[in-house]
């Protein structure tokens, strides 16, 4: 289980580098009440990633779990090998297209003062239907062989390095009130044109831990 939980959280960690979701909620919470509205853009991103993976791993689950009723060691690095490649080739592929990726941060109209709610839910409704890294965590966790609880726990784990900035951004708001936009609105323009350079190396290095854990595990090394 722990070598599961590490395998998610590795797979995590770059993927809540999402200049969508981060960039969203700095504009959702300018106006009144921005902590609210920013705690609020948070809880609907996490609840909307959270379900998706939620249905799709425990879905997919029963069907898998059916064909190989007892997934046994090797399947179980053999998976966190190819989570791992997966992680590593996206890295490879981000760091090869920084310069067409990364971009000036949109500026707030009106329509971003809307529902937190909708915007939150939206974005992430989204963004995880390309998140292929996400997709990649869940095969992990589906082919393991821990209880259903723990792949609802696995998910969850996900779910929350997923949304640790949006939730950092969300407290900063909360914090400071009216000033938040003001003191957020550098670094994470800063973020949203240069994110690319901080997640490819990033996803590569985690990419490529995974995978030589893996084989290690798996006695090929």
């Amino acid at each position: 289980m722990l070598s599961l939980a590490i395998a998610v959280v590795a797979i995590a960690l770059p993927d809540s580098i999402n200049p969508s979701l981060i960039a969203g909620e700095l504009l959702v919470a300018g106006g009144r009440h921005p902590g609210l509205r920013a705690l609020v853009f948070t809880i609907a991103a996490f609840v909307v990633t959270l379900a998706v993976g939620a249905a799709v791993a425990l879905g997919l689950g029963d069907l898998i779990l059916s064909l190989v009723p007892k997934p046994g060691h090797t399947l179980k690095y053999s998976l966190i090998t190819a989570a791992g490649a997966v992680l590593a080739v996206g890295g490879l592929f981000v760091w090869i297209r920084r310069k067409s990726l990364g971009g000036d941060m949109p500026q707030a109209d009106a329509k971003t003062h809307g529902s937190a709610v909708a915007f939150g839910a939206g974005i992430a409704g989204v963004e995880v239907l390309t998140a292929f890294p996400y997709f990649a965590a869940i095969a992990l966790i589906v082919g393991s062989r821990v209880s259903v609880a723990g792949k609802v726990f696995l998910v969850v784990l996900y779910c929350v390095v997923y949304v640790l900035p949006l939730l950092g951004i969300a407290v900063v708001c909360l914090v400071m009130g009216d000033r938040a936009e003001q003191v957020l609105r550098p670094p994470v323009s800063w973020l949203f044109r240069r994110w690319p350079v901080v997640v490819a190396p990033l996803a590569v290095a985690l990419g490529i831990g995974l995978v030589v854990f893996g084989l290690v595990r798996l006695g090929v090394f």
